[in-house]
């Protein structure tokens, strides 16, 4: 099973990453403008594009300088389009006690950011004929206590199943200073406790889903879930600062987290656990992911539409908010077009993230933080500026 994986890995990145593809070059093109605009039409209209994206990039810099002095933000801003960057910084640190200052390739804990890989990893290996996303779990996982949970059910968080950050240490029945994905999944089968309601009944956002779904790439593919993410995305992607933490490698360049008045954030019994959280990346590789997914480098486009899909329709999930939803590893917001921003944000110890995708006109939000701060998921500003950009690319191209 483990060379038949390999084999149909390699064979997926000869045919779609070719590695002398420049993953940084990916954008809108000449191609898209239309035939019938003159050669000086095109020059005025780019002048245009490129002096309201100086000024856009201006009025973000303010926003995140002034945020860096009066609230305390530590962290790190890229915005692209289609795989360009119009703004990108650093403020702050990456270690607030040896004031080592963050750049855009430090690694920082993406929290639940990581879901997106996970997601990503799934699909890719339904894709490959390992299994069906209406497979239940226990089909790969014989142990598994509930036999009506399907794969699908763990992807849009619709399997009932209760929180495992909720438990004690007792309840592992471990004595290892950190969980492990195993620990987690032996809890479930040892003790079986009582799930939240019946699988596929609603949505209700629970991280022992992705937990489950990491130990599930393990038992199919016959590797960690650190070293099938590493061979299959991170290092066919160029990914050079994306890694999952290991408790036991002490030499991983890990940026440490802090509360929001500064104090280290130590690691507790759940940071030995992947999937859910776990995955470390930098601002520029985050962009490289961004630019895979929509490029096609890695999942079909049938696929990607399924992963960008509203799951959770019914009328007891979202019931408060119809304009949010949730598909395979991402997050969903409605905008006034009725098309879906594409997101997911990551909250962990101090890890306040965020990384938000326009699909339809290519804008991509990227805020990553090592303190502790709510105020690094107020991005609307940011999305207000590039409205501005959206707003002048549609006049222009549509007198």
């Amino acid at each position: 099973m483990k060379k038949q994986f390999l084999l149909l890995t390699c064979l997926l990145f000869v045919f779609r990453v070719h590695p002398s593809l420049p993953l940084w070059n990916v954008g809108d093109g000449d191609a898209e403008t239309p035939a019938d605009i003159t050669s000086q039409q095109r020059a005025n209209l780019f002048t245009a594009e490129q002096l309201a994206q100086i000024r856009v990039s201006e009025w973000i810099d303010s926003f995140y300088a002034r945020r860096a002095k009066h609230d305390g933000f530590n962290g790190v801003v890229m915005i692209a389009k289609n795989g360009q960057i119009i703004y990108s910084n650093a403020f702050g640190y990456s270690n607030l006690e040896t004031r080592e200052p963050l750049t855009l390739q430090s690694s920082l804990q993406l929290a639940s950011v990581s879901k997106t890989f996970t997601a990503a990893a799934v699909l890719l290996l339904a894709e490959q004929g390992f299994f069906s996303l209406d497979d239940t779990l226990c089909k790969f996982i014989p142990n598994f206590p509930y036999k009506a949970i399907t794969i699908k059910h763990l992807l849009t968080h619709r399997s009932g199943l209760p929180e495992y950050t909720h438990f004690d240490r007792e309840y592992f029945n471990s004595p290892c200073e950190y969980l492990s994905n195993s620990d987690v999944l032996n809890m479930l089968a040892r003790r079986k406790p009582a799930l939240r309601y019946r699988p596929g009944y609603m949505f209700h956002y629970c991280n022992t889903n992705y937990v489950l779904l990491a130990a599930l790439i393990e038992e199919v593919t016959q590797m960690s879930y650190a070293e099938f993410m590493q061979r299959t995305i991170f290092e066919p992607l160029g990914m050079q600062n994306t890694f999952v933490f290991d408790p036991d490698n002490p030499d991983l360049p890990v940026v440490p987290t802090y509360d929001t008045k500064g104090k280290y954030w130590s690691n507790n019994m759940f940071d030995g656990v992947t999937g859910d959280k776990g995955i470390y990346a930098s601002a520029e590789d985050l962009l490289k992911w961004d630019i895979a997914l929509r490029s096609g480098l890695l999942l079909k486009e049938e696929t990607l539409q399924d992963a960008y899909t509203p799951h959770s329709t019914d009328r007891y999930s979202f019931a408060k908010d119809k304009d949010k939803n949730y598909g395979y590893g991402w997050r969903l917001l409605r905008q006034p077009d009725r098309t879906y921003l594409v997101y997911h944000n990551g909250n962990w110890h101090g890890a306040n993230n965020v990384f938000a995708r326009d699909i339809d006109d290519g804008y991509t939000v990227i805020v990553l933080g090592n303190k502790s701060n709510p105020y690094n998921y107020w991005t609307q500003p940011v999305w207000t500026w590039l409205q501005q950009l959206k707003t002048l690319e549609h006049t222009a191209f549509n007198p």
